[in-house]
């Protein structure tokens, strides 16, 4: 039983599903964006353009239910037990779609999927920090209007050059205070300093991504010591030429230096990439990150119920006991 606690909502998009929403939302994209393999970008300052272009044919409730039934479902197909999606509610609002509609769709798709497949999920509201401080609250007050057993966490995303992390102290303040469980991305892109300053600064539970933490070894032992969850997207991580292999990537050093190490698939859609690769990829680099072990770490730190993290545990003790 896979958990996947680090994926963007729209960067789920598969290249069918973009063409059906083009077509139907009148959303032109340049057919050399559409024809690339990884539509266009080679970096990942120009993925973050490439991905603005290609999500912006998502303009409806409607399309939110049609992408997240779709990636739920692929999920199950891979054995997939329980997602929590990352989505900036200001982004839809700007198109004409409040928040409370987002959190409709989702809901719909997520009761549709626990119905028929047996997969769960939950919502991570974020900011997006090359956006600025402004905009986080915006999301943070956005994402605390209105109360949702689907809404269980607030986040960071975005360009980790833009801006200092204390800059988003005050939208963090608002979420926590409202009982959201707070991750962000933190050591992808920046030195293994920014890790430590980013749990301090924002009262992380868990970090996205954090890989740059094994350049330190004080970071990696205050992480384990804490048992900050560090969420790994090998997958990204490989596809933006972070690290030229799996076994270059440091998700073996950082288990051996005891961090709590989870999975996500980060913009499965752009990165060519799915849950059970993931997986399969975590256990090339390490022996100590099979299923048991990753999806144990990762029911423990979802975001929802304790009810919930029950029926998961059940499901990947079942679910193991099959496949022994």
């Amino acid at each position: 039983m896979l958990v996947d606690l680090h994926v963007h909502l729209r960067g789920t998009l598969v290249r069918e599903t973009v063409l059906f929403l083009a077509e139907r939302n009148a959303v032109a994209i340049p057919k050399a964006i559409l024809a690339d393999a990884r539509y266009g970008w080679h970096d990942f300052t120009t993925f973050l353009r490439a991905y603005d272009l290609v999500t912006s044919v998502v303009q409806s409730a409607t399309d939110l239910e049609v992408i997240t039934t779709s990636y739920l479902k692929r999920c199950a197909e891979l054995g997939g037990g329980y997602v929590e999606f990352m989505l900036s509610p200001p982004d839809l609002a700007r198109t004409g779609v409040p928040f409370p509609d987002q959190l409709k769709a989702l809901g719909a798709a997520a009761d549709r999927a626990a119905e028929e497949w047996g997969v769960r999920s939950r919502l991570i509201a974020t900011a997006v920090r090359h956006l600025g401080p402004g905009a986080a609250v915006e999301a943070a007050r956005m994402a605390t209007s209105i109360q949702s057993d689907m809404l269980v966490g607030f986040g960071l995303t975005g360009d980790e050059h833009q801006h200092d992390v204390g800059e988003f102290a005050e939208a963090f303040r608002i979420a926590r205070g409202e009982g959201l469980r707070a991750t962000a991305h933190a050591g992808e892109h920046r030195p293994a300093d920014t890790v430590i300053e980013a749990i301090e600064t924002l009262g992380l539970d868990r970090v996205g991504h954090g890989i740059r933490a094994v350049e330190s070894p004080d970071v990696m032992r205050q992480l384990a010591e804490a048992r900050i969850p560090l969420e790994v997207c090998l997958g990204s991580n490989l596809a933006l030429s972070l690290y030229r292999s799996v076994a270059e990537h440091p998700v073996g050093r950082l288990a051996d230096a005891g961090c709590t190490i989870v999975l996500g698939t980060d913009d499965p859609g752009f990165f060519g990439t799915d849950l059970a690769k993931e997986h399969a990829l975590a256990l090339e680099a390490h022996p100590s990150l099979g299923i048991e072990t990753v999806s144990a770490n990762a029911i423990a730190a979802a975001f929802c119920d304790e009810h919930t993290k029950g029926v998961l545990a059940h499901l990947l003790e079942s679910n193991l006991r099959r496949n022994s």
